[in-house]
């Protein structure tokens, strides 16, 4: 696409005249204060749920909820209005489990021994069901930002620990300390089957007997307290024991148990045990539910499958700790699901060493089938007629949808996908009045993305949470420079803007130095400047943007040698306008200007 002379000078005055005084309230993290609490997104393809979308639609946010999504809604006269019409709007993406927000505990490689190690104290077996996770939430947590850019804006947070880590609560991605983040508190207790070190109960089988005792024990305790309650005379006042009274919802039915699972032989020993205690509970993890989705069935528990996956097999020959994919391939007791890998012989057996080698082809095809078992595994439930949600584990923030992308190859759909990540999440957690749709009453927790959230090219571009904006950066497209060049971009350019109508010249000036450039930039046609931001350098290739009120974020990438710059300005649905320069000052006269 070409642009006319007229559109770029618009584009660039606009963005010069105006630039500074309609920026972003909330830009990439960095609060700004806002302007106004009333969004415009206007003309937008708006996904309110999986398979439900209405095209070219306005929708309004005030005082961080949504209040109208109409093709023809008003905007109103304090909105601060982004044009949309190349973006989609999507429901905010929910965390069903979390550590987001939670340090990691420091390491005390020197902690004592108990005196009874067969009777530790609970802190140090891992038993702290009365942990609150509010407690412990820091809020300049930098998983926080990864986790809003990824296209999260809830997530449910749980404390990090052993067999019973304490109690989660429901958070916004957003906020300047924990009480501004926390939507909701004492939401469900966390377990998994992780046994404490070097004392009891330190194997799986010993979690297992510890939670039917703590329960059973709870159930008295419960009884004595409620007697007690009822005529205290003549009877021994209860010791308050904080580990057992934090059982009492559970006991309840108020308190769900989101019990997480790494291996299909968890699934069988978590749902043996809640079976037989009968507490209310959701299953998380989930690494080889191909492998039980019968038991699943039967069971009809809510489900939260990670987005954790294992490296692909290409990755294999690396030197790397062992994963659930290791786990596949050498634990007889999981069925890999029927898929196809011709090269792949489930009888084969080594005779000699001369068939070494082919085992070793044999096992790197089995490899290929454990990874596809793995990354097929929401499809297999999904084909199976059940419904989850995601969890992000452990997986950094900017690898969750490209893990999601991944399961949609191998054959989930993009509504389940979707659905995953904001509905069912809703539903299971008790959010579905709030979040999880694009509605009107419903918390301004929207994604805003250029092309499809599920398509490789696929970018986010903005996210609200609790009507906040968030300015997401798009990521740098290279213009194929050298990355090992060393040029340094400070002093000031005369541009040349290149359309079909005629050039438009123009002055960049860049500033500073590696650690923290800034610049800024004219053209011939209006006397103020408007900042560059974002800038980076990488070899000889030069890259920034600036924002052009009306139209978007305009992204540039030049390629730079000691004396002249070429390059383009890609326009947002208008095109890319090609640019050329040459140096006029350098960086010595740029930087003494700077300090």
């Amino acid at each position: 696409m070409r642009i006319h002379r007229r559109v770029i000078t618009a584009v660039l005055s606009c963005a010069i005249l105006l630039g500074t005084s309609v920026r972003a309230q909330v830009n990439n993290g960095e609060s700004i204060p806002d302007v106004t609490r009333t969004i415009a997104l206007t003309n937008a393809r708006v996904v309110q749920a999986p398979g439900q979308v209405q095209e070219r639609t306005n929708v309004i946010i005030r005082d961080g909820l949504i209040t109208t999504i109409a093709p023809d809604a008003a905007i109103p006269f304090d909105a601060l209005e982004i044009p949309a019409d190349s973006f989609i709007v999507y429901a905010g993406f929910i965390d069903g489990l979390s550590h987001t927000g939670i340090p990691e505990p420091k390491e005390q490689p020197n902690r004592e021994r108990p005196d009874d190690p067969a009777f530790p104290p609970p802190e140090q077996a891992g038993i702290q069901p009365q942990q609150d996770v509010r407690s412990l939430l820091d809020p300049e947590d930098k998983r926080i930002t990864a986790m809003r850019e990824a296209g999260f804006t809830a997530a449910h947070v749980v404390p990090r620990g052993r067999m019973l880590p304490g109690v989660g609560a429901i958070i916004l991605l957003a906020g300047e300390n924990a009480n501004e983040m926390v939507y909701r508190g004492d939401t469900a207790l966390y377990a998994q089957l992780a046994g404490a070190r070097r004392m009891y109960p330190g194997t799986d089988m010993a979690v297992i007997a510890k939670l039917r005792q703590l329960y059973r024990e709870a159930a008295r305790r419960q009884k004595v307290e409620q007697l007690y309650a009822e005529n205290p005379a003549g009877l021994e006042r209860p010791q308050y024991d904080p580990v057992l009274y934090a059982m009492f919802p559970v006991l309840d039915g108020d308190r769900p148990v989101f019990f997480n699972t790494e291996s299909v032989l968890d699934l069988h020993r978590v749902l043996a045990v809640q079976q037989e205690l009968g507490f209310p509970m959701v299953l998380t993890g989930l690494t080889q539910s191909f492998d039980a989705i019968d038991k699943l069935k039967l069971a009809n528990l809510p489900l939260l499958l990670t987005l954790e996956l294992p490296k692909e097999p290409e990755d294999s020959e690396e030197e790397q700790s062992p994963d659930f994919t290791e786990v596949a391939l050498t634990d007889a007791a999981v069925e890999l699901p029927q898929i196809e890998a011709p090269d792949y012989d489930a009888d084969f057996r080594v005779s000699s060493l001369v068939d070494v080698a082919a085992e070793k082809e044999n096992l790197e095809a089995r490899r290929e089938i454990a990874y596809k078992a793995h990354v097929g595994n929401a499809h297999m439930l999904e084909s199976e007629g059940l419904t989850f949600g995601f969890s992000s584990g452990s997986v950094k923030p900017g690898e969750l949808l490209g893990n999601v992308r991944k399961m949609i190859k191998e054959g989930l759909s993009e509504d389940a996908a979707l659905a995953a990540l904001t509905t069912t999440p809703a539903q299971i957690l008790g959010l579905t009045s709030s979040m999880g749709t694009v509605e009107e009453g419903k918390l301004g927790n929207l994604v805003v993305t250029k092309g499809s959230i599920f398509d490789e090219k696929g970018e986010i571009r903005y996210v609200f949470v609790d009507g906040r904006k968030y300015e997401i950066e798009p990521p740098r497209k290279s213009s194929g420079g050298d990355p090992d060049a060393d040029v340094n971009p400070a002093g000031t350019w005369s541009l040349t803007i290149s359309t079909p109508d005629g050039d438009i010249g123009g002055t960049l000036t860049i500033e500073g130095s590696a650690d923290s450039w800034s610049g800024s930039l004219t053209v011939e046609i209006q006397p103020g400047a408007v900042p560059v931001e974002y800038i980076v350098l990488s070899g000889n290739e030069l890259t920034f943007s600036f924002d052009a009120p009306g139209v978007g974020t305009v992204e540039s990438s030049l390629i730079l040698d000691s004396e002249s710059l070429s390059g383009s300005f890609d326009v947002p649905g208008l095109g890319v306008a090609t640019v050329s320069g040459t140096r006029t000052s350098d960086p010595e006269m740029s930087n003494q200007h700077h300090n």
